[in-house]
């Protein structure tokens, strides 16, 4: 169980820490996005843009990927952190 511990473990900290890259990337592309919104979309041209249809649904399809990035921040973090302390575990334990 030893040799097969300390791959699980490994194995298991490399996932944390992807998880937590991906947490950390999810955080950066929302505020890229929320800032090229502010830019673009919530400006007097942008929302004539909007209203016009100009914006061929850009701003639209923004806000649902701000969405939906928004909604996987947390579960990102918190798989991260669990992944990484149980792969601590894993490798201190045996």
């Amino acid at each position: 169980m030893g040799k097969w511990g300390k791959i699980s473990g490994t194995l298991s900290l490399i996932l944390g820490v992807l998880f937590l890259i991906g947490w950390f990337g999810a955080v950066m592309g929302v505020d890229y996005i929320d800032n090229q919104l502010e830019e673009n979309c919530d400006s007097t041209s942008g929302q004539i843009g909007q209203i016009t249809g100009w914006d061929e649904g850009q701003c639209q399809d923004g806000r649902d990927t701000r969405d939906l990035l928004s909604s996987l921040q947390y579960s990102l973090q918190l798989g991260g952190a669990a992944l990484c302390i149980a792969g601590v575990w894993m490798l201190v334990r045996h």
